[in-house]
């Protein structure tokens, strides 16, 4: 996953659980102290791990474990000559 992605995810915290609840099929998101803690401490080539949502009924969002290695932006690098 592309860090301005990773760094743009939802953080549910362990007591505002209720927040899941407005998260989407398909959406992912950060949870718990040392998941969301890697948005601050890891760098391009490590691996983080956060979550997906599944699927959802009345009161209940199943989610998956998702293990990825943060990339680099891609797109036009600038370059500057002194």
């Amino acid at each position: 996953m592309r860090i301005s992605k990773f760094k743009r995810l939802k953080t549910i915290e362990k007591d505002k659980e209720e927040e899941m609840n407005k998260l989407m099929v398909g959406e992912c998101f950060l949870y718990g102290k040392n998941v969301v803690a890697q948005k601050e401490t890891k760098k391009v080539g490590q691996s983080i791990t956060y979550y997906q949502v599944i699927s959802k009924s009345n009161n209940s969002v199943e989610y998956t474990p998702i293990f990825d290695y943060m990339e680099e932006e891609k797109g036009e690098k600038i370059w500057l000559w002194i």
